[in-house]
């Protein structure tokens, strides 16, 4: 064989090695490829489990709040109206001690002057006594 003949042998072989490793490097790829786009789809598949789990724990969390507020209102509602009604009932015991208390100072006031009345009358009826007395003794 000749130089050009040898040179063209190893030429071929050359290309043909470097088309197989082309070919090789090419299936690396793409299984390089298939791999990402596999991890991709699995990332993605474990991001949508994660996010709609997180999107039911907020909407269950959401309700929990709301629930635990509509119960807080109706607790201060609650509280609100037995307040208003133990001021009532204060209120209205205080009415009734007024009153009593009025009453008493009435009923004091009229024991005062029923005992002042009758202090007058028994001192009017002593001066008349004395005087009595008096002209009893000039006489």
């Amino acid at each position: 064989m000749t130089q050009e003949n040898k040179e063209l042998a190893l030429a071929q072989a050359e290309l043909r090695d470097l088309q197989r490793t082309i070919l090789a490097l090419r299936q690396e790829l793409e299984a390089a490829h298939t791999q990402t786009d596999i991890r991709l789809r699995a990332a993605e598949a474990a991001y949508n489990a994660e996010s709609s789990q997180l999107k039911k724990t907020v909407s269950a969390l959401r309700d929990e709040l709301e629930q635990s507020f509509a119960e807080r209102e109706r607790a201060v509602h609650q509280a609100t109206i037995a307040n208003h009604n133990d001021i009532n009932q204060l209120k209205a015991t205080i009415a009734s001690l007024r009153n009593s208390l009025e009453a008493a100072h009435i009923d004091r006031d009229s024991c005062i002057n029923q005992t002042l009345s009758a202090a007058s009358a028994e001192i009017a009826q002593l001066h008349e006594t004395i005087r009595a007395l008096r002209v009893q003794l000039e006489t």
